[in-house]
């Protein structure tokens, strides 16, 4: 008979135990779906971000490809002096006269580096490299082209 109390306690315990497991089971699946409702939440929000990040990579792209433009642009110089950093960006250049054309000189310390007659007078065209520093003088208006 005292086995039977024994088992029947045994039986009793599994009983009361089942009955807690069930509990954390149904609490754990709710914390399961409070989780998988976070993670839905975050993959949409990282989408969006993602989407935010693709378009202002667009954009920069965009606007990097303006300034490009806008640094390799022509620079027409009038008859003056000017400094390569200050007033013009260093690049390689062609110099090409507008107009009749006249002297073209660039400095460097005082050193012409490019000496020339552009124009009817001279040369069509001089393409030289403009480093920061250098002093441009030109005696009549002259454009300069950016090349590679």
């Amino acid at each position: 008979m005292a086995d039977l109390k024994a088992q029947h306690k045994s039986v009793m315990d599994a009983v009361a135990n089942l009955d807690k497991t069930k509990k954390q089971i149904t609490e754990n699946k709710s914390k399961l779906a409070d989780i998988k409702s976070n993670i839905d939440d975050a993959n949409t929000e990282l989408k969006s971000v993602n989407s935010k990040i693709s378009s202002a990579k667009s954009e920069l792209s965009s606007v990097n490809g303006q300034i490009t433009a806008a640094k390799s642009a022509p620079k027409t110089l009038n008859a003056g002096h000017y400094i390569v950093g200050k007033d013009v960006p260093a690049s390689r250049y062609k110099a090409v006269p507008v107009g009749d054309g006249s002297n073209f000189v660039v400095y460097d310390s005082g050193d012409p580096v490019v000496n020339t007659i552009l124009g009817s007078d001279g040369e069509p065209s001089y393409v030289f490299e403009a480093t920061d520093g250098e002093e441009i003088q030109t005696e009549s208006t002259v454009k300069l082209i950016p090349i590679n």
